[in-house]
């Protein structure tokens, strides 16, 4: 017989790409569990004001499956019945409702093909009140989801619509700006974090309010393995919980177990800063709550759980949230490109070290960690790991072994989430990242300032190394490249241009950000008076700082991160070089440089 004791669980399964519950709350608003989770974005607090006050006449919503296109209509949709409009038509594709007048007709997607109707013919039958060849004078509103590509398939090859196409075809593909009755939102360009960029909302952090809020699991409070339960363990690990009741001596604790959770959450949240400036992939709102859903609830119900332990098969290692957003196993695109940068498998020797024989539980363990309002259920975990491990030569096993290794890639993820030793808690703790330099990209995209021009000397100073110009003073004053490349030169000349030509900014704000939570992605080192720039990612970025310390990049390093370093080389040798540098040992330097008179001087660089 069940022994559900939270049924809110088994839906909550359902939000994850690969769950074994089937997933069916991936689009959409399908039910009210989808509903209570929902979060409001500048989607709806600024394009919905626009839409509804009237001053749209076109939106046009485009981005992956799953960024939330759907969702927002039918949001919409509810906002303009709360508002009085009447509704004159639904069905599955959208719907149509007047408000103070004003007609208003929504379509759920416009890339579909239906059964009676080609795609072509639909949307030239949607935008009928926009046809013309001049801009119609239009008193209603359409918003529609589509794919960009299928956006400017149809205006390529309609005659229908000459005002309308123009400015759309202009916009898309010489970034013309719109006219002020239409809007196009790129929701690619969307990010799920923000680093205080514009102060806007994070959407991560209001998913996982919703996510671990207290009316979804107070029926956990009276299950008979909550202490054992790794969802009650991952829930109240991020739950913020309301000191507003409490007394005294009860809010102080729960405000330090809240000021631990939001640690916690800082914490996650670089997970997705890391992913986002590494811009291997867009992160959607369907991603998100995927992720989110797996690392704290995994894939088994209530049920399965309490059988578990019921049954004496209580190891949930893998269930603790710290671990399960690394996993191994799971086919999630997200995961799969966040366990390329698992912060338990790098390497710190003395931090490695000290875990490794750390004993769960005693005071030097607790000292490391933060303290949270849970239970320490991970603990009798922890210690299965840490009294597996070898004791003696004979016990060095290949599980035994194994079970050690297991053991400090566990801790060190813990360690992560969990630090107590940071002072600013808001930082990450940089000896378990694989990425030293991420706070100084980081600051950069905050601010956009660079005192002292520290960071773009570093960053020119890194491109003149890869270079094999080792002079600090040179390399950081000029990015100087080598004019060829063969091993048996007996003498190396390059190309120099001085820093001063250069200005580093980070990604602008595009027009078709202006609804959406947007966080630069890249800092760009941009030539100040050529259309000449170089775009660093995170990875770049980190791969530059490492050369600037010496570091010497392996070939395939050079293939994955250089290819935007390579066209900037190219194209910047296409432009003249004041001067060009001589170098016979790597270390003694000329420089080779034309007089005023069309002459050429020679002489060494101090």
């Amino acid at each position: 017989m069940s022994q559900n004791p939270n049924p809110n669980l088994s839906q909550f399964l359902m939000f994850y790409s690969q769950s074994e519950a089937g997933n069916g709350l991936t689009r959409g608003l399908e039910n009210e569990i989808a509903k209570k989770t929902y979060v409001s974005t500048k989607l709806d607090r600024d394009l919905a004001k626009a839409i509804l006050n009237g001053s749209l006449k076109l939106v046009i919503l485009t981005g992956n499956a799953g960024d939330g296109k759907t969702a927002f209509i039918q949001k919409l949709e509810s906002a303009a019945e709360a508002h009085g409009a009447t509704l004159d038509a639904k069905d599955e594709l959208g719907s149509k409702f007047t408000l103070d007048g004003r007609c208003y007709q929504t379509l759920y997607d416009g890339s579909i093909e239906l059964d009676n109707k080609s795609n072509h013919e639909m949307l030239t039958d949607f935008f009928e009140s926009l046809k013309g060849d001049s801009d119609p004078q239009s008193e209603g509103c359409l918003i529609v989801a589509m794919n960009e590509g299928k956006l400017t398939d149809f205006f390529t090859k309609s005659t229908d619509f000459k005002w309308l196409g123009a400015a759309i075809l202009d916009h898309l593909i010489t970034e013309v700006p719109l006219p002020e009755s239409i809007a196009i939102v790129n929701l690619n360009l969307r990010s799920v974090v923000d680093a205080h960029y514009d102060q806007t909302s994070v959407l991560l952090d209001s998913i996982l309010d919703r996510f671990v809020a207290n009316e979804f699991w107070e029926p956990c409070e009276s299950c008979p393995v909550k202490h054992r339960c790794p969802v009650f363990f991952n829930v109240n690990t991020f739950r913020i919980r309301d000191t507003g009741d409490l007394s005294e001596g009860n809010r102080d604790t729960t405000r330090k177990r809240n000021e631990s959770a939001r640690t916690a959450r800082s914490r996650l949240k670089s997970i997705f800063q890391i992913l986002h400036f590494r811009k291997r992939i867009h992160v959607t709102v369907r991603d998100l709550r995927s992720v989110l859903a797996f690392t704290l609830f995994g894939k088994k119900d209530c049920d399965e759980i309490i059988s578990q332990v019921e049954e004496g098969d209580s190891d949930f290692a893998n269930n603790f949230y710290y671990n399960a957003i690394f996993d191994t196993q799971e086919k999630d695109r997200i995961i799969e490109l966040i366990r390329q940068f698992d912060f338990g498998k790098s390497s710190s020797p003395m931090t490695d070290s000290r875990l490794s024989f750390m004993r769960p539980g005693s005071q030097d363990f607790r000292d490391l960690f933060l303290s949270f309002e849970r239970s320490q259920t991970d603990l009798d975990d922890l210690r299965k790991q840490y009294d597996a491990r070898p004791k003696s030569p004979e016990d060095r096993t290949k599980e035994n072994l194994m079970s050690a290794k297991e053991y400090v890639v566990s801790l060190r993820r813990k360690l992560f989430f969990e630090d107590a030793r940071e002072e600013n808690q808001e930082q990450v703790p940089h000896e378990l990242v694989p990425y030293g330099s991420m706070q100084s990209f980081i600051d950069f995209v905050r601010t956009g300032e660079d005192p002292d021009d520290r960071l773009k000397r570093d960053i020119v100073l890194a491109i003149s190394r890869s270079e094999k110009v080792y002079d600090e003073a040179l390399g950081s004053e000029n990015i100087c490249i080598q004019t060829r490349h063969e091993h048996d030169l007996k003498v190396r000349a390059f190309f120099t241009y001085p820093a001063e030509y250069f200005l580093l900014e980070r990604e602008s704000k595009p027009e078709q950000a202006e609804y959406i939570e947007f966080l630069p992605a890249s800092i760009i080192l941009k030539h100040s008076e050529r259309p000449i720039s170089l775009e660093i990612s995170l990875d770049l970025f980190e791969i530059l700082m490492r050369i600037r310390d010496g570091y010497i990049p392996a070939a395939g390093e050079m293939r994955t991160f250089f290819l935007n370093l390579l066209m900037f080389k190219k194209q910047l040798m296409s432009t003249p070089s004041p001067q060009l540098l001589l170098s016979g040992d790597d270390f003694n330097t000329y420089q080779l440089s034309r007089t005023p008179e069309n002459g050429v001087i020679l002489k060494q660089s101090n």
